[in-house]
């Protein structure tokens, strides 16, 4: 508003208006009174969906900005973590997934492969490490891994070989029962991938081979046993924005913030059920982004599937909104990626640093007691 008083000028003793102040009208929006709470009091579990969907319809320009207080304020703010996901088993899962070419259910030309071998995805995670990637990710198309004896213990030495490279472990194989997630532990996984793609009441809209009840009860298995919790979600699958309202909703309130919290754009595959969706717009990944970094401040918020449709400019955004983490590499699992030179050039030109690993203390000191008894039997 306009302070306007009126002035006494020369000896005509003229009226002329004299402005004394500007002021703008009382004006924030939740981003803003939100963000604030959270860098003051921390993460918090008790977030109504009501409070999520008023920071997730602030004005764009605000979401932006006060995502990226939160981001700089629980991290180092131009630190991006390079993450590389391999497929080791591709391929014929049982699964109804509408959004995936891996399904043996739908026709996408994406042949079933057995699990790779140990050479060769010690090979894959060794050239990975070299482009600069510090977490190596492996995927398997399987509903779960019971009944998979054999083929889990290869996979248990393959975290273990690569986490003695120096590297995060990351695996996503599907429902995993308690026994299991505790070996994967001993073995040295670092996090374990499964996303709840969607809101609970959306889901069945996409799956219904597999509940959202039972992939929250491995995520449960998953935290049990120590191992860091990634798990996030889809956008672009035909849900209505307060169905990404109640995904974040979903893991906001777990007990405790998942460690890595992916947000995907359909990348929509020929001959699957959602191979007409149209493409995600950077807006949306945005405000997906920024609403998880402020309700999930000490995430890593990964820019995950569908990246390579934004350009430089538009992942810069996601960045600033509060994104810390991408995936490299040719692949991500069978859809495309972004070519490894573009990224290079994108963190030169945005003054990007490349995230170290990052290993609790317990995991390193039980691995290095571990290896000490390894040798120890050996030299005996």
């Amino acid at each position: 508003m306009l302070a306007i008083r009126w002035m006494i000028v020369g000896r005509h003793k003229q009226l002329r208006p004299s402005i004394l102040s500007v002021q703008s009208p009382p004006y924030t929006s939740a981003a803003a009174i939100e963000s604030e709470r959270t860098i003051k009091g921390g993460p918090r579990h008790d977030w109504t969906k009501d409070e999520i969907n008023s920071i997730y319809h602030s004005p764009i320009l605000d979401l932006l900005y006060h995502g990226a207080q939160v981001h700089r304020h629980a991290h180092n703010f131009r630190e991006v973590q390079q993450c590389t996901l391999l497929s080791i088993k591709t391929g014929g899962c049982t699964e109804d997934c509408s959004y995936c070419p891996q399904s043996s259910r739908y026709d996408t030309g994406v042949k079933p492969h057995r699990l790779m071998s140990k050479d060769a995805v010690l090979q894959a995670a060794q050239r990975a490490k070299e482009a600069g990637s510090t977490r190596f990710c492996m995927g398997a198309a399987w509903r779960d891994t019971v009944g998979r004896k054999t083929n889990f213990s290869h996979i248990l030495e393959y975290v273990k070989e690569i986490r003695d490279m120096g590297m995060e472990v990351c695996c996503t194989l599907g429902m995993l029962e308690k026994q299991q997630a505790l070996e994967l532990k001993k073995a040295g996984l670092t996090a374990y991938n499964h996303n709840l793609d969607t809101s609970r009441e959306y889901y069945p809209n996409v799956i219904t081979t597999r509940s959202y009840d039972e992939r929250l009860e491995t995520l449960q298995h998953v935290r049990d046993a120590g191992i860091n919790v990634c798990s996030g979600g889809i956008i672009g699958l035909g849900e209505a924005e307060e169905d990404r309202v109640g995904l974040l909703h979903t893991l906001a309130t777990l007990p405790t913030h998942p460690e890595s919290v992916p947000i995907n754009a359909l990348l929509a595959v020929k001959g699957t059920p959602l191979q007409d969706q149209k493409p995600v717009e950077i807006w949306e990944m945005i405000r997906m982004i920024a609403t998880a970094r402020i309700v999930m401040p000490k995430a890593m918020v990964r820019l995950s599937a569908g990246r390579v449709r934004f350009s430089m400019p538009e992942q810069a955004l996601c960045f600033l909104a509060g994104a810390n983490s991408i995936f490299t590499g040719e692949k991500l699992l069978t859809t495309p990626n972004n070519d490894f030179d573009v990224d290079q050039l994108m963190f030169k030109v945005l003054g990007l640093n490349p995230k170290p690993p990052s290993f609790s203390d317990d995991d390193s000191q039980a691995l290095e007691a571990e290896n000490c008894e390894e040798v120890a039997s050996s030299s005996g």
